[in-house]
Formats: structure tokens, C-alpha cells, sequence
């Protein structure tokens, strides 16, 4: 073959694959989207994703468990499409101030993150902004690129005695886009507004977090503070009503000890 048609095979083959990855990217969301929940909360059971952690549902005081359940229901479920994605949310011991989502719609709240927030009111603000990518469907997004990597194929072959941790732990390590971490955020602001929780506990919350030592994880790939500022500042001077009082917020803190 002479090199003129070596190198216009070439060429052919990096179009396709150029046209491939912009299939990819284009449609891969609109899929995602559109995937049945029963089909997502399947994928779930197959693949897992949770962690190894046992839940804590207050150990040392018994209504600990009440009272974070009490500031979850203010803001979930609020609606009927909420009750057509059913969403479960724990606690888990650890010191990293975190919280994420799983497929299946499981958010999982790090002990660590409740001895750094100050109020409910900031609990609710992270956990809106977690309902939140559930229900844009950025789970399944995020799972349905990292399975269609060459990686996710290799650890997926049969015979590969690691295969099902190393997928576990893609679904427990998924990073969202900014424009998703906004998404998030902007129907999370809706939420607290739509359920009357002070969105300031939102706004405080990660401007605290932001200015830690060591910035923790939950604010990876996340929008700059002062464009969240500006979001946060949008909702503000509607009716609101107190989550908890701080006694109530002391006890719930203690869900883990």
C-alpha cells in the first residue's frame, strides 16, 4: 500500500474515532437520562457500590437516628416525581467531610461532614444538592462513561478474580462535571426554597468549606465559591422555617458514637 493510502486510512480512522467519542458524549447523558429506574436500581444490585462501612442509626442515643430522619422528610419527598425515584439516605463512620450518591439512588453522609456542619439547616443544604444528582440522573451518566472505558472493559472480563472491587470502587469514586455540580446545586436551592429551609445554611456551609487547610472532597470539581455565591444569593427572602433546634442538632450529630 503506498503511504498517500496509509496515511488517508489513518485519517479515516481517527474521523471515526472522533465521531465515536462525540456520539459518546452527546448521547451517552440523553441515555442516561432516559434509563428506566427500575433498569438503574438493577445495575445497582449487579454491580454494588456500597460501602464497606456498616450505616449508623445511633448507637449511643436512640433518637439520633429520629432526628436525621426528621431533616431528610423536610426535603424529601416532596413531590410526585420524587416519589417516582425512591432515594435512601445513611450515615457512615469516617473523618472524611463527605457525602456522595451511589447508583440506585443511595447517598451515604460521612460522619465527618456532620462534626463540620453547624446546623441542619446545612445538612439539608448538602443533601439537596445530593437528591439533587440522583434525580438529574448523573449517577447513571457518570457510571455509563466509566463502563465504556477500556479500563472498566479490562476489569470486567471474566476470570479477573479483582473485577467486581474494581468497579465497586468506580461507582464509589465518580466525578461530576461543573456544569453537573451546578445543576445540582441550582434544583438543590430550589429544593430547600420549595420545602422553606434558610438556603443560607447552603451558602454558609461550603464557604466554610472552602476556606479548610486541606479543601475535603466534596468540593471536587465543584463550582468556584463566588459563582455559587452568586447562586446561593438568588435564593434568599422567602418564608423559612427552622429544621431542628439546636438541641435536636446536638443529638443528631451524635448518630455515630
Amino acid at each position: 500500500m503506498s503511504s498517500s493510502g496509509s496515511k488517508t486510512r489513518g485519517l479515516l480512522w481517527v474521523a471515526a474515532a472522533a465521531l465515536f467519542a462525540a456520539v459518546m458524549v452527546i448521547g451517552l447523558p440523553v441515555l442516561a437520562r432516559h434509563t428506566p429506574w427500575r433498569m438503574e436500581r438493577w445495575l445497582a444490585g449487579v454491580f454494588g457500590g456500597a460501602p464497606a462501612a456498616p450505616t449508623c442509626k445511633g448507637r449511643g442515643q436512640a433518637d439520633s437516628f429520629a432526628q436525621f430522619q426528621r431533616v431528610v422528610k423536610r426535603i424529601y419527598p416532596l413531590d410526585a416525581e420524587d416519589n417516582a425515584l425512591p432515594i435512601t439516605i445513611d450515615v457512615i463512620p469516617g473523618k472524611t467531610v463527605n457525602a456522595y450518591a451511589t447508583l440506585g439512588g443511595h447517598i451515604y453522609v460521612i460522619d465527618g461532614l456532620l462534626q463540620q456542619a453547624r446546623s441542619a439547616e446545612e445538612l439539608a443544604g448538602v443533601l439537596a444538592h445530593e437528591i439533587e444528582h440522583v434525580r438529574n440522573r448523573h449517577i447513571m451518566q457518570g457510571v455509563a462513561v466509566n463502563l465504556l472505558t477500556l479500563g472498566a472493559f479490562a476489569v470486567a472480563m471474566p476470570g479477573d478474580p479483582t473485577a467486581g472491587s474494581q468497579i465497586a470502587y468506580l461507582l464509589l469514586t465518580l466525578k461530576f462535571s461543573r456544569q453537573q455540580e451546578y445543576e445540582a446545586d441550582e434544583a438543590g436551592l430550589r429544593r430547600l426554597q420549595a420545602a422553606h429551609v434558610d438556603a443560607a445554611g447552603f451558602r454558609n456551609f461550603f464557604e466554610r468549606a472552602e476556606k479548610m487547610a486541606a479543601p475535603p472532597q466534596i468540593l471536587s470539581n465543584h463550582p468556584p465559591s463566588e459563582a455559587r455565591a452568586e447562586l446561593a444569593a438568588r435564593y434568599r427572602g422567602y418564608a423559612t422555617e427552622p429544621v431542628l433546634t439546636d438541641n435536636e442538632w446536638k443529638t443528631l450529630t451524635a448518630i455515630c458514637q
